[in-house]
């Protein structure tokens, strides 16, 4: 029961914080909006693809964002995230592409829509009740998520999305996508705004693009006169030059802040892996498995989100460490995001 219930909380969070993002950015629905971190689209996408799942409303959300807003979608670097390891949605980034490619968009979604091979179908439910049981079979099936092994009732636009708000700093990325395009180049600056410093290192791994993709456009912003740039030793650092830049970001410094979104939500998945893996019943093997993964990965998040789970772990030995109060933690942690 302990584990049900550890499970069935935190699959409400993920889903509270899944919505929050998706409103924030457009969809229509009642939920509070994300007002601390720049939200990542890509990632939020794959995210959806995972746990959306649990929730028919919010992964038709997505769609019907992505049906309107798909010209803000960077696909090449979706490919590259699902193809990251713990972050991947699978093949339903097959059956999106299948739906969303109509002739005006068929170079964005045709190399998604071909990357699954007749032979490797084999069709499973695509929606599953809280309770990890699947939705009972369609009675109208839809022919994209059928052709990449999804089974699901027909998909309908409910044409519920707004323009996203320019003005919220979550939605930076979209606004810079919106002034330059959609490149390297707008999550690059993102970055540098909410840094007082980078060097092309840590930036490509925050924003997951490649050391040279991401040196080569810093270069650039440095030569157009907008970025400074210092050597630090072997360091090459840049920075925005805020006069310059705020007045068209239209956002004060303290107000925006980024967040590794693909960390954060590869390790919200693993979680999930151990939570909602129905073959798991024995609750000391659960913890168990949540204590090494919490282990492994607590030095790869930001300090401010590791602290519960740190303290859930602190004791005289890890013996004393509960199911309830491990799984505290990790939904303080995804409740933390949702602000």
């Amino acid at each position: 029961m302990l584990q049900k219930d550890c499970r069935t909380r935190y699959l409400d969070a993920m889903l509270d914080l899944i919505w929050s993002q998706w409103v924030t950015m457009g969809v229509s629905g009642n939920v509070p909006i994300a007002r601390k971190w720049i939200i990542d689209p890509e990632a939020l996408v794959i995210l959806t693809c995972r746990i959306g799942r649990y929730d028919p409303r919010v992964f038709d959300a997505m769609l019907e964002w992505l049906g309107t807003h798909q010209r803000f979608l960077n696909v090449q670097r979706l490919k590259t995230l699902n193809s990251q390891k713990g972050l991947s949605g699978g093949n339903l980034l097959t059956a999106i592409a299948n739906l969303l490619m109509k002739p005006s968009s068929r170079s964005k979604w045709s190399r998604v829509a071909d990357r699954i091979q007749q032979d490797e179908v084999r069709q499973e439910s695509l929606f599953y009740l809280k309770d990890g049981r699947p939705h009972p079979h369609p009675t109208q099936s839809d022919p994209a998520f059928e052709k990449a092994g999804f089974s699901r009732q027909k998909y309908y636009d409910r044409q519920a999305v707004t323009q996203f708000r320019a003005d919220y700093s979550a939605n930076l990325i979209l606004k810079l996508r919106a002034v330059f395009g959609v490149n390297a180049r707008c999550e690059i600056i993102a970055y540098l705004a909410t840094h007082s410093q980078a060097n092309p290192t840590e930036t490509a791994a925050a924003v997951g693009y490649s050391q040279k993709a991401v040196h080569n456009v810093m270069n650039e912003l440095f030569q157009s006169g907008t970025v400074t740039k210092r050597i630090k030793g072997r360091e090459t650092l840049y920075s925005l030059r805020e006069k310059d830049w705020l007045p068209l970001l239209s956002l004060k410094q303290p107000e925006v802040r980024w967040l590794d979104w693909k960390a954060v939500y590869s390790f919200m998945i693993a979680v999930w892996t151990i939570l909602g893996d129905s073959k798991h019943q024995d609750e000391n093997l659960i913890l168990s498995e949540l204590i090494l993964l919490l282990t492994q990965k607590i030095p790869d998040l930001p300090g401010f989100l590791s602290e519960p789970l740190e303290a859930a772990l602190r004791g005289p030995d890890q013996t004393r460490v509960s199911l309830p109060s491990v799984c505290s933690a990790l939904e303080e942690f995804i409740h933390t995001l949702v602000e």
